[in-house]
């Protein structure tokens, strides 16, 4: 029998999802709660360790489903299928744009680092790295539209902080246009 290979615009159809999960829906439903059961104290103590990393995943546990600020079906699923369209290892999805911007800055940013970023950008990121990042000792330096490569290196070499140049962050299209 010939095996079909699938395009991920088909995969994405089921991917990440199993009816036996969900009383046999054939779709995912959409999981509207916060919380979610452990068949005991013990499972829902290392669930957490898990979540919070606090130890190492063994090599037949699975996590399991803890609060939706931390894993979520819906989300697990959605994030599986666009890692599969992407064809990328892994997949974030966040409620905001804002959550997912800080995510990624507070996770590759550390005190004394410089973070380069275009100018204009939206009202809450420029917020979040003019007063917030600055207090946590991470220097920020902007550059306005139409800077050329050139003019940008020596910005960042003015600055005296090139060797702790750690992200470069553009919006495009940026907001306000």
């Amino acid at each position: 029998m010939k095996k079909h290979q699938f395009r991920p615009e088909s995969l994405m159809m089921s991917y990440g999802y199993k009816p036996e999960w969900s009383e046999g829906a054939i779709k995912c439903p959409i999981f509207q709660t916060s919380t979610f059961v452990f068949q005991s104290a013990e499972e829902g103590k290392a669930f957490f360790e898990l979540a919070y990393g606090l130890r190492e995943q063994g090599e037949k546990e699975k996590p399991g489903l803890i609060y939706s600020r931390l894993n979520n079906p819906d989300l697990e699923i959605l994030e599986n299928r666009l890692s599969l369209w992407d064809g990328a290892e892994d997949c974030a999805v966040f409620e905001s744009g804002m959550s997912a911007i800080t995510t990624a800055m507070l996770e590759f940013l550390q005190p004394g680092d410089l973070l380069v970023y275009s100018n204009p950008v939206y009202g809450g990121t420029s917020h979040f790295i003019q007063h917030f990042l600055p207090k946590y000792g991470i220097h920020v330096l902007a550059f306005a539209p139409g800077t050329s490569k050139d003019q940008l290196i020596r910005m960042i070499e003015e600055s005296g902080q090139a060797d702790r140049l750690a992200m470069v962050y553009l919006e495009t299209p940026a907001n306000p246009t």
